[in-house]
């Protein structure tokens, strides 16, 4: 980023050279004359803004990648893959246990508690992008709301239509 400066202690050191080794007057000793040699070296005034290096700001979420990883496997083991408002009614239920704080202090806590979320364990079908984006998106918004619940679901089982029954009591 200091091209500028680079350039301009580079022409400087060309005119010093230049300078030093050619007089204004040259003596050639090998012929019979003299010659003289008048040099006019123009100076160029280069202006150049002064170079800011700065930090590059980089945006840091509030949650863990541990925290989406869980939260993301357990949607691939609880919800199909195109029933995204299911998918995003089970981060809640996560989120308000851990909010609850009966059920676990964080979000690894609760889906690994035993016999809870048997989708952290395992896997119905492989994590996809939009268990992530989910998973995210929930996480950042329940941050946001200082971790404070964001429905009043605790609970949720399996039920019609390929979708889960959310509850408020067991």
């Amino acid at each position: 980023m200091r091209k500028p400066s680079k350039i301009i202690t580079l022409v400087l050191t060309i005119m010093v050279i230049f300078t030093a080794c050619c007089s204004p007057t040259v003596n050639d000793t090998n012929s019979q004359t003299t010659t003289n040699v008048s040099y006019h070296v123009e100076e160029s005034i280069i202006e150049t803004e002064p170079i800011i290096e700065t930090e590059p700001i980089v945006e840091t979420e509030p949650f863990t990648d541990e925290e989406v990883e869980a939260i993301a496997k357990t949607l691939a083991g609880e919800c199909y893959d195109d029933k995204l408002d299911d998918k995003r009614l089970v981060v809640e239920v996560i989120l308000n246990r851990v909010s609850d704080g009966r059920f676990g202090e964080s979000v690894i806590e609760v889906v690994s508690a035993e016999g809870q979320f048997n989708g952290y364990w395992k896997q119905s079908r492989p994590v996809s992008d939009s268990d992530i984006k989910i998973a995210k998106e929930t996480l950042r918004e329940w941050y946001e709301n200082d971790c404070k619940k964001l429905s009043e679901y605790l609970y949720f089982c399996a039920g019609p239509n390929r979708e889960n029954v959310f509850r408020t009591q067991y």
